[in-house]
């Protein structure tokens, strides 16, 4: 594990090094969760049904369980945006738990084409991260793998605001606020510019949050009735 002092300031060359470290040690499993969640795509956007939506949930729920306790606890610089992470990574996962059992959320590709055609892209770009990464600079393994907290934010987003208005908007709106600070990124932050891709997505997901808000709450009604 890397070790940092606490009070240490994450540096741009601190920050691309404890991503390395993270990369070299999990790499097997991050290939592991990255077929998976490939599969499990294919099947709720061709396939849709009750046991492809659940797997999904469970999927993840274990995806953003495993960074907040492998990534921010045991490999992120100690500081406040890695104890938020974690908090808030946790908090979603357990949301996405909640949800395989309450079943608001029904994931699917959105019947309006325009809105197709941006799913598709959000969740094309997460898995083109370390490409564009490479083109950034960054080679492996200091580069943003695709289910790392950024890429994996920015693909459950994707997923969610396809979904909606047959979403729980609080998965929604705790998705929100760790893709919104990617603007730093957006301004050099890191020299991690890939990142813009995260607060694309998170302006994105407020927008679509803000135009379905009553769509959402009549459909959780009529969910909270069955």
């Amino acid at each position: 594990m890397l070790k940092v002092e606490v009070n240490k300031m994450l540096t741009t060359e601190t920050f691309w090094s404890q991503i390395g470290v993270y990369n070299d040690a999990t790499l097997g499993m991050q290939i592991i969760m990255t077929v998976v969640a490939v599969v499990l795509m294919f099947f709720v956007f061709t396939k849709p049904s009750n046991r492809a939506n659940m797997l999904m949930k469970a999927f993840l729920s274990f995806a953003f369980a495993w960074n907040a306790i492998v990534f921010f606890w045991m490999y992120a610089e100690p500081s406040p945006f890695s104890y938020l992470g974690a908090v808030l990574f946790v908090i979603i996962s357990i949301l996405f738990v909640l949800d395989i059992f309450a079943k608001k959320i029904e994931f699917r590709l959105p019947d309006m084409k325009h809105m197709k055609y941006l799913t598709i892209l959000l969740i094309l770009l997460v898995f083109l991260y370390p490409f564009i990464g490479y083109a950034l600079g960054h080679v492996y393994p200091e580069t943003c793998t695709p289910l790392m907290p950024c890429p994996l934010t920015v693909f459950a987003i994707a997923l969610v605001a396809a979904a909606a208005p047959k979403v729980d908007n609080k998965v929604f709106l705790a998705l929100l606020p760790w893709a919104l600070l990617g603007l730093p990124k957006c301004l050099g932050a890191c020299d991690c510019y890939e990142d813009c891709i995260l607060f694309i997505a998170g302006v994105y997901g407020i927008i679509i949050l803000a135009k379905k808000w009553k769509q959402i709450g009549n459909y959780k009604k009529g969910s909270d009735k069955l």
